[in-house]
């Protein structure tokens, strides 16, 4: 009895203390370990390094919705690349499991869609640098941007409108 209680309670943890997307800050720092950088309040990042590798965790809303993944290792200042097999690994660990689906096209990126095709995975072979995101972050992202851009444009249309035009040369000079 003692020892269904227990296996129980252990099958119930597991999950608990498994970092991916979804998860808390305190399931990053049971998986990874104390965070080598805490930006959480700044910009809601947590950044971590285990056994050779990097984590970057992104938080919205008290969950991880973004995951960079790299080598802690650099050649040139870059990343040491992944191994394949490194990042199809990855992506079953950090990404919920086995499933992911390579997407076909023309990019010389890796890029893969989750099993419940809520998420979505990117290597980014110019920075050897594996990131897992929610399709909820990336919309919210490219909404800010949009957002960013229009303000700036509009800022920019002040500007014009309210700086005087240099004078002109007067005649004879």
């Amino acid at each position: 009895m003692r020892i269904r209680i227990t296996a129980t309670l252990l099958l119930l943890l597991v999950p608990l203390l498994h970092a991916e997307l979804g998860s808390s800050k305190e399931s990053c720092i049971s998986r990874y370990g104390a965070p080598t950088r805490d930006a959480l309040k700044s910009s809601g990042l947590l950044c971590f390094e285990k056994e050779g590798t990097c984590y970057i965790a992104h938080f919205f809303e008290g969950k991880c919705d973004v995951l960079s993944i790299f080598s802690s290792k650099e050649e040139f200042g870059v990343p040491e690349a992944l191994p394949p097999e490194k990042i199809t690994s990855l992506l079953e660990s950090e990404g919920g499991g086995k499933g992911w689906d390579p997407l076909p096209g023309t990019t010389i990126n890796g890029v893969w869609d989750s099993p419940d095709k809520k998420s979505f995975a990117i290597y980014d072979t110019m920075r050897q640098k594996l990131v897992l995101m929610t399709r909820e972050a990336y919309h919210r992202e490219k909404e800010a941007r949009k957002t960013a851009l229009e303000e700036a444009a509009k800022e920019a249309g002040k500007t014009k409108a309210t700086s005087s035009p240099l004078p002109s040369p007067s005649p004879g000079h």
